[in-house]
């Protein structure tokens, strides 16, 4: 920074007005122009105001602020402890070479947002993003890209995928050329898997595609496995199952081999629910039942999520008692963690709940509850996240329990919605460019 914006910097980092800074030393409008790098300040009234905003008189050199920066910023690129993460913040955070240093400490706040994201600390997250609004006009173009980067990764974590997309839009064209391929790859990724969730088909296959060819070039697996699952499901919104199921047995083939139980149970899971909507129940059961062997005990909404799926794959094949079995695992789980709709913290595991909860009342005939819960509640979840698939399958066994009751007219419009929801999945992947 030149002169003029160091001396905006800090004073707009202590909060300082034009005026209250200039007080006694010049006028205001002169020390806007200072700060507009308009005019230059003699080296008497620079010293009054470097004095007033406690800062040396001239930037010092700091090679070691910049390692610790780099370092920092290397380990949340591709995070593969959590734990290891948070001592190395823990390690560095007060170290004052951090902030003797514009650019150093604007850099080090930056890289903060990530880390609170990387973290689950989203409240310290949104606090950082707000105070670094502020520091905008400081950021060189690196940084202004870093900021908007990881600003979508926010919107992503807070399932605001629109607005996620369209930041890492703009990052992409904002980005400096001199960016290494990693940081592209993972540009290219976050775009890829945002359009994934807006159903903006070929923007996610295009750019997961760019991602992947870089990762494999790199050679970081635990990405590579990544581009695979998220361009096996663009195939797989394009009607392109063969491709899929491809793509998902690379992501498990290479996954299976990695040191990363969360990874592991996602790419399993993955590979085993495509077969699950292949309705090659089998298949489907035993790559569920391996996936369960990958996931922390603390993973209650995956453990869950794998859990549901069971019990829909064995009532498909009119395995009943199995169902059973793995309701017992389910209520198990949600006695002992003490879940109910008011304590979950979010919509999508809210509706994995009800989901659970309707297959109960499902499998064990109670009928009247499961209508209450499933017209009440879950069908009105999936219209509107537009889950196809599941609304689908839920209202033709809606439809099959009103035929039962011999309530033909409720029956017929369930299985019209089916059908009806199924039409729609297709004029989805239309509108997404079916290739």
């Amino acid at each position: 920074m030149d002169i003029g914006l160091r001396l905006k910097y800090h004073r707009v980092k202590r909060r300082k007005s034009l005026e209250e800074t200039a007080r006694n030393i010049l006028t205001p409008r002169e020390l806007k122009k200072i700060e507009a790098g308009e005019k230059e300040p003699s080296l008497q009234v620079l010293e009054a105001l470097c004095k007033k905003l406690e800062i040396p008189l001239a930037p010092k050199d700091n090679p070691v602020g910049k390692v610790l920066v780099k370092n920092f910023k290397s380990a949340l690129l591709h995070p593969q402890n959590k734990g290891k993460i948070m001592e190395q913040y823990a390690d560095i955070h007060n170290h004052p070479l951090l902030h003797i240093d514009e650019n150093i400490e604007l850099e080090y706040s930056i890289q903060q947002i990530r880390y609170f994201i990387i973290t689950g600390d989203l409240e310290s997250a949104e606090e950082k993003i707000k105070e670094m609004e502020r520091f905008k006009e400081f950021m060189d173009q690196e940084q202004f890209y870093l900021f908007h980067k990881y600003l979508g990764n926010y919107h992503y974590i807070l399932n605001d995928y629109e607005t996620a997309l369209n930041t890492y839009l703009l990052a992409e064209k904002i980005a400096p050329s001199h960016l290494a391929s990693t940081e592209m790859g993972d540009l290219y990724y976050s775009i890829g898997i945002s359009s994934s969730q807006c159903w903006e088909t070929d923007r996610a296959y295009k750019y997961t595609k760019m991602a992947l060819k870089i990762y494999q070039q790199e050679f970081i697996p635990k990405r590579i496995v990544e581009c695979h699952s998220n361009i096996a499901l663009s195939e797989f919104q394009f009607g392109n199952f063969k491709s899929a199921i491809e793509h998902y047995r690379n992501a498990y083939t290479i996954g299976s081999k990695l040191e990363n139980d969360i990874l592991k149970f996602t790419t399993e899971y993955n590979y085993a629910y495509t077969y699950f909507l292949l309705q090659e129940y089998d298949i489907a059961l035993i790559h569920l039942e391996s996936s369960l062997q990958h996931i922390p005990p603390e993973y209650i909404a995956d453990i869950l999520l794998s859990y549901t799926a069971l019990i829909k794959c064995n009532l498909e094949m009119e395995r009943i008692n199995e169902a059973k079995e793995w309701i017992e695992k389910g209520i198990e789980l949600k006695e002992s963690n003490n879940l109910n709709m008011d304590s979950l913290n979010s919509d999508e595991f809210k509706e994995l709940y009800c989901e659970f909860i309707c297959l109960v009342h499902l499998v064990n005939e109670e009928y009247d509850e499961y209508e209450k819960v499933v017209t009440g509640q879950l069908l009105p979840s999936l219209e509107a996240n537009n889950h196809f698939h599941e609304l689908a399958y839920h209202y033709g066994h809606v439809g099959n329990v009103y035929s039962q009751q011999k309530k033909f007219e409720k029956a017929a419009n369930c299985w019209n919605k089916s059908r009806q929801a199924y039409r729609n999945l297709i004029n989805y992947k239309m509108r997404s460019g079916v290739r």
